[in-house]
């Protein structure tokens, strides 16, 4: 199995990643509204905070009460599919597996970083209604027609958006400065970019910043916090997910050339006048383009067939009245 397939990924430090059209914040709740059970998958609990986040909400600090409950329901499924696959893994023993036990040790840094930043969003991420209001009229001031809910959704991303990226950028630097990381001017690009890499605040030298973020998470305590535990559990849940999930796909979905070619000649019919050659090297990109896309399609329906199969068999609890809190 290749271990470095399976990891872990997220933004290295901008964490909210948001579902289109979805993150309607309208003020900040409390600690415990967070740590409330949304759910239950054969007694794990899903909780409000990690719901939140999902949806778009930073570290899930702010509620999303104008979120259409099915939306809400959506994102839920998600959740709960993850804990399926989860589950299925433990219980195959892929958790006691050397694979499994190098992914974790390979991301610790991860878990350390993502831990400490969720700390601090919750501590110091504040966005009020009036300030959406207010970011909401300009939007559709701007954008002349676009839909309420758009215009919530682009409001939030450009308040709470920069105040994240603010307070990463404070703590980079005050994790730099009490760890004596500094930049290896040779590691740094002539054009002053990273691939892969979200937002200004991170550096072009990605190691030094995990180097530096992870020790002063460890320097702060973070890895004996309840903060630390509940983002290795996470990170525990994605990568058995992932290992069941790509057996499952590996066992059950093949992509023949016939299939391809079908394919192919559709999509390509209208690329050129009949007759009209289509270069070697084009024809072998879109070729291999199609077969991707073809596994991508039948494994999630396989997937999907999978998990239905296992919700059928669990015990699976929605909290209807918790999910307005949502």
């Amino acid at each position: 199995m290749n271990v470095n397939r399976l990891q872990w990924k997220f933004p290295l430090l901008l964490l909210a990643a948001g579902i289109a059209g979805g993150m309607l914040v309208v003020g900040c709740s409390g600690k415990g509204a967070r740590q409330e059970a949304v759910a239950t998958v054969n007694d794990d609990p899903v909780k409000v905070g990690e719901l939140r986040e999902l949806l778009g909400v930073p570290a899930g600090v702010f509620a999303v009460p104008d979120l259409p409950a099915e939306k809400k329901k959506e994102a839920l499924d998600q959740l709960v599919g993850v804990r399926l696959l989860a589950q299925e893994g433990r219980s195959l023993g892929l958790d006691n597996t050397p694979e499994f036990k190098e992914i974790l040790r390979q991301n610790e840094p991860l878990i350390l970083v993502k831990a400490l930043v969720r700390k601090e969003i919750e501590g110091k991420l504040k966005v009020t209604n009036e300030e959406i209001k207010a970011e909401i009229a300009k939007v559709k001031k701007a954008r002349k027609g676009i839909p309420n809910a758009d215009a919530v959704t682009w409001a939030v991303k450009s308040v709470s958006g920069s105040r994240v990226r603010k307070i990463e950028e404070d703590l980079l630097a005050v994790a730099k400065k009490e760890t004596g990381a500094a930049a290896d001017p040779a590691a740094v690009p002539r054009n002053g970019k990273e691939d892969n890499v979200s937002g200004s605040v991170v550096p072009a030298d990605r190691d030094l910043t995990m180097r530096a973020l992870a020790a002063y998470a460890r320097k702060q305590g973070v890895d004996g916090s309840d903060g630390y535990k509940s983002t290795r559990e996470e990170m525990e849940r994605f990568v058995l997910r992932d290992m069941v999930a790509n057996d499952i796909i590996a066992k059950n979905v093949a992509v023949t050339d016939k299939e391809i070619e079908a394919d192919f000649a559709k999509r390509t019919a209208s690329l050129a006048p009949a007759g009209t050659k289509i270069p070697a090297a084009m024809v072998t990109m879109l070729k291999e383009r199609i077969r991707e896309a073809l596994r991508k399609e039948k494994g999630q329906s396989v997937l999907d067939a999978h998990i239905d199969g296992l919700r059928k068999k669990a015990k699976i609890t929605v909290n209807d009245s918790v999910l307005p809190k949502v």
